[in-house]
């Protein structure tokens, strides 16, 4: 699809886990993407599917046949979320090894249908104006607006669908001869978001639930109306936070990330991510005390001012999650003038 001069670096992390670690292309905050093969009873279980780049997938190929392993030998495909860098390959994959099983979790499945099917490009486009126009209200510009209905509605063209053979829900196990794998359901950095736990080992595979250093961005995501109906996304970082606690209380002894470095001290590693969303929370509450301001406003002063498109809409949609936070615990409340949504704590 794209060409790039990428870097990999495939290594085996112990016995049972090889890291595929391949550049994350020209995209902003990332510098690389990893996928995880894991053996399991024989089985070999593949972790998310990267990135639908041609120079992606000669990276992926090539390191499966430095460990003497090909597409064929891969059992179980399981997507942790529906993300361009997670779900890339997934049909390339399945193309080249029908028997390969591809898992992921309900709703993931049905946004990854629902963005990719033609016939509800305008559902799409009319969710994406939603979005932007709550966006506006939020402070951005009409500029700025128009910018994420032109990317949440071109989103779909980067993503092919594939059918999964299994659908997975919260709890469902993968059973093994001597071990099982546990889904855990983690909304927070996209609603679909699943951790695969090697109950026996007491691996996580966190995709970019827990990463090493930066925490995920919590913010806003366009889903179709039957999923918003269904499940209330309105408060999203009480969701991630709640999300956090279930691993926590797994007791994981290693954490493998979607990105960055692989994870020694679980434990240590979700407190400091929780600080950090005490901190900013303790912030934003400071810059609106008895100052009323609007999100975007609030995210200048927090992000600064000379962001991107993409990185103000990644900064907006990260502090209007921590909003929603503190007013859904009753700690600041919104003025709505000249019709605009202002925020004072």
């Amino acid at each position: 699809m794209y060409k790039f001069d990428l870097k990999s670096e495939i290594s085996e992390i112990d016995n049972n886990v090889i890291r595929f670690k391949i550049d994350f292309p020209p995209f902003e905050g990332l510098t690389f993407v990893c996928m995880y093969l894991l053996k399991i009873d024989g089985s070999k279980v593949l972790i998310d599917a990267g990135l639908n780049f041609k120079d992606w997938k000669k990276k992926f190929l090539s390191g499966l046949e430095e460990f003497n392993l090909n597409i064929k030998d891969i059992d179980y495909c399981i997507v942790t979320h529906d993300h361009i860098d997670h779900i890339g390959l997934i049909k390339t994959l399945k193309r080249k090894n029908p028997d390969m099983q591809i898992l992921m979790h309900k709703i993931t499945h049905d946004l990854i249908r629902w963005g990719t099917d033609v016939k509800y490009n305008k559902e799409v486009e009319m969710v994406a104006t939603e979005l932007a126009e709550r966006m506006i209200k939020f402070g951005i510009s009409e500029e700025k607006g128009d910018s994420i209905i032109q990317f949440f509605s071109n989103w779909h063209k980067l993503i092919q669908y594939c059918k999964p053979d299994r659908i997975l829900n919260d709890n469902d196990e993968i059973l093994f001869d001597s071990n099982k794998l546990k889904i855990i359901w983690t909304p927070g950095h996209a609603l679909g978001h699943i951790c695969i736990f090697d109950t026996v080992n007491k691996y996580l595979f966190s995709g970019d639930h827990i990463l090493s250093r930066i925490t995920p961005h919590i913010g806003s995501f366009i889903i179709n109306p039957v999923l918003k109906n269904e499940y209330d996304v309105t408060n999203i970082l009480d969701n991630y936070l709640k999300s956090l606690d279930k691993i926590d209380k797994l007791n994981p002894k290693i954490i493998f990330p979607a990105h960055q470095e692989v994870i020694y001290n679980p434990h240590e590693r979700i407190l400091e991510i929780k600080k950090h969303h005490d901190n900013r929370l303790h912030e934003i509450s400071n810059i609106i005390k008895n100052n009323p301001l609007t999100p975007f406003k609030i995210s200048q002063i927090h992000f600064g001012e000379d962001l991107s498109d993409i990185n103000t809409f990644l900064a907006i949609s990260e502090v209007i999650s921590h909003i929603i936070y503190l007013e859904h615990q009753g700690k600041i409340e919104r003025i709505e003038k000249n019709g605009k949504i202002l925020f004072v704590s």
